[in-house]
């Protein structure tokens, strides 16, 4: 198995906790302006940022230029989120079928905030960069569903909620 294999292959395997942490959002959208304290970013803003990821990560298997925006994208339900990702998921899948090793491998993409570029690496490395931070603010949103009134959803395993009926269960 090649590396791009391999990254096609988790890829597909991160789809579902990142959708199961999708629907697991609460259904009030009010409630994602949830901010744990001053200095961190609110749960729109969580989710606007790593789920862009997949977006720009389908914009740079085309440009080679990966451009991440501070600018939140707005959602206005946990559908058109869902919907979102799911479009840019399963598109960038279509994308790194097609490319060739050596491109993945030696190809150089420009990582850029808002248009200024902050450094240059090989798409290989931006692309596995990119779902190690889309892992990464996922497991930090996972922090914020109890405070914004909803049970967290099952992402790696069981919750502390499925435990609890287990255990329950067994008695």
């Amino acid at each position: 198995m090649t590396n791009k294999e391999f990254f096609i292959q988790m890829w597909k395997n991160e789809m579902a906790p990142t959708l199961s942490a999708i629907k697991g959002l609460p259904s009030d959208m009010s409630k994602l302006k949830y901010q744990h304290d001053e200095k961190g970013k609110k749960a729109t803003e969580l989710l606007s940022h790593f789920l862009g990821h997949a977006e720009v990560m389908n914009n740079a298997a085309d440009t080679f230029i990966a451009d991440e925006k501070t600018a939140t994208t707005p959602f206005n339900t946990r559908e058109e989120i869902a919907a979102y990702f799911e479009k840019n998921a399963a598109s960038l899948i279509d994308k790194l079928s097609a490319v060739d090793d050596k491109t993945w491998n030696e190809k150089t993409i420009s990582f850029c905030l808002d248009g200024r570029e902050l450094f240059a690496y090989p798409m290989r490395d931006t692309f596995w960069m990119l779902m190690f931070d889309i892992i990464h603010h996922r497991g930090q949103l996972s922090t914020y569903y109890r405070q914004m009134g909803v049970r967290n959803p099952q992402i790696y395993g069981p919750t502390a909620e499925d435990i609890e009926a287990m255990n329950a269960g067994k008695k």
